[in-house]
């Protein structure tokens, strides 16, 4: 005999799966539940985690390249949900991010970097954007009608999303003339997603769907390198991977951040209304209070 919450289990699988079905990328109500099952969590205390790991290279005019640092970083990621009369289906990602620079010898994060383009030995700022979250909600449909599309394609069982960003704007740590002598904040993202299919598509499937990416950057010296205005940029190249928990996070950042910062392997609010932040605007805080400190 079934007890009374048993039979309730049952019949909620058995209502589960004769709604499950695959969605249809070209439907732009099916596309946006197809990214909330991507990117979703409703739970900021059990968010979507993403891990990554890899390098940054130096580029110099005239100079072979060279492997400076080592990353691992971490991705915590929440969503509300919405579902509106006349837009459809919609959704919000409120996210914190976290990553290390390591040393790409022993593997450890770094406290202090002896740089090799200039010889200093500087304090290393690490990462910490809390938040970076959507400024508005995604919707099926636009204010003015317009159909949300999928830019994917489909290879085999997998779903292949490449994403180009470019960010050229004031920068955080320049003054009121950088039109005039240069400076601005100019980076260029580029990142190449793949998803099984299968479990993506298929509603009978738990969530978040699983997933990798390859996510590169190309920009300035991080500032604090203290590299000034030296000809010459930086390459940072890495893979991510969804986990469903922190235990399959590799370490030494599994334990630094459940050590030293927990709340970002969790996500922000559903409602948080902060806006968000760049890697730039940590350093400059970090710089900022460190010459506080220095001065008293």
């Amino acid at each position: 005999m079934f007890t009374h919450l048993q039979l309730i289990a049952i019949a909620v699988g058995m209502i589960a799966g004769a709604d499950a079905r695959q969605l249809d990328l070209s439907k732009p109500a099916d596309m946006i539940r197809a990214e909330m099952r991507l990117d979703c969590s409703p739970d900021p205390a059990k968010p979507r985690l993403r891990w990554m790991s890899g390098q940054i290279v130096s580029r110099r005019q005239g100079e072979p390249d060279q492997r400076i640092l080592n990353v691992q970083g971490l991705n915590a990621s929440a969503c509300q949900t919405f579902d509106d009369p006349k837009r459809g289906p919609g959704y919000r990602t409120v996210t914190r991010e976290i990553m290390f620079y390591l040393d790409p010898v022993t593997g450890k994060i770094l406290d202090e970097w002896k740089n090799p383009l200039s010889g200093e030995t500087v304090k290393v700022v690490h990462m910490f954007n809390d938040p970076v979250n959507m400024p508005k909600p995604k919707f099926a449909y636009a204010e003015d009608g317009t159909p949300a599309k999928w830019d994917g394609q489909i290879v085999g069982a997998y779903a292949h999303i490449q994403r180009a960003n470019n960010f050229f704007r004031d920068n955080p740590m320049g003054g009121e003339y950088q039109d005039y002598v240069g400076g601005k904040y100019s980076v260029l993202e580029l990142r190449t997603q793949l998803i099984p299919i299968k479990e993506w598509l298929d509603t009978d499937k738990p969530t978040p769907s699983p997933a990798m990416a390859v996510w590169s950057r190309i920009g300035a010296w991080l500032p604090w390198m203290k590299m000034g205005g030296r000809e010459g940029m930086t390459v940072l190249t890495s893979t991510w991977f969804s986990t469903p928990d922190m235990s399959q996070v590799p370490e030494p950042l599994r334990s630094e951040v459940l050590s030293k910062y927990p709340v970002f392997a969790t996500a922000p609010p559903l409602d948080d209304a902060r806006p968000s932040v760049s890697s730039w605007d940590g350093v400059k805080a970090a710089i900022a209070a460190r010459r506080a400190k220095d001065n008293k």
